[in-house]
């Protein structure tokens, strides 16, 4: 039992860091602005960019995932996302900076769903829902993580450092989920067979054709925008200037 609560607990903290990187603009949009000599339009291209591309790779990352597993996706996202953070670090250039938000909406859209895959493998069906709850509910921490520790570094050591650091977490979290983290428990490996362009698209239509998907889909959109464009971009600039 103490395995299967390992394996979830790398996944959620590989999710932790993701949810970091996906925020981390939030607190730093007005040192953007300095280092890059941009203007709030260009800043917000930065956020809708990495949104943009974040939702778009969901049905290729899920396509990806039963192709290849969780655990290949999660260390694949997180050193997506470190190298991302890595270039933000070093980089003055504002082409390779958008680049670098690019890369973070495409490594965090292979966490959280290949986050969520390992619970029903590893937990009875009893437990899935709970898990599934707490899975979501514990990533959050890394919006703390980048609102009070990645802002304390941009407003000391600076820049470079909050982003290098940032950069380290993703290497850990790649490093642990390659050691710890197995798409399923010994015994029980799952098989997925690869779906054609055709299958995918008849997945999708079946999907959508259920009326808690549309309901699930529509609510997150209308709910989450204010606070979306809040947390990622506009909350820490409105407050303090």
């Amino acid at each position: 039992m103490g395995r299967v609560w390992l394996v979830w607990g790398v996944g959620v903290i590989a999710y932790i860091v993701a949810v970091l990187h996906r925020t981390s603009f939030g607190v730093s949009g007005l040192a953007a602005t300095e280092r890059f000599s941009i203007s709030p339009s260009v800043l917000s291209g930065f956020v809708v960019l990495q949104i943009v591309v974040y939702a778009g790779m969901q049905i290729p990352a899920g396509v990806l995932l039963d192709r290849y597993g969780s655990r290949r996706m999660i260390a694949s996202g997180a050193l997506i996302m470190a190298s991302a953070q890595m270039l933000l670090a070093v980089t003055e250039s504002l082409p390779i900076a958008i680049a670098a938000r690019v890369l973070v909406g495409i490594g965090d859209a292979m966490t959280f769903i290949s986050v969520l895959r390992l619970v029903p493998q590893w937990f009875a069906p009893r437990r899935v829902p709970l898990v599934s709850q707490l899975t979501g509910i514990f990533g959050q921490i890394g919006q703390i993580l980048s609102a009070l520790p990645l802002m304390l570094l941009l407003n000391g050591p600076g820049w470079n450092f909050a982003y290098g650091s940032a950069a380290s977490l993703g290497l850990l979290s790649f490093v642990l989920a390659v050691s710890v983290i197995r798409n399923s428990p010994p015994g029980l490996e799952v098989v997925a067979a690869p779906a054609g362009l055709r299958e995918v698209g008849r997945q999708i239509r079946t999907v959508w054709a259920r009326p808690g998907t549309r309901l699930g889909f529509f609510t997150h959109m209308g709910t989450q925008f204010s606070m979306t464009t809040f947390a990622l971009l506009w909350g820490v600039p409105y407050l303090r200037s």
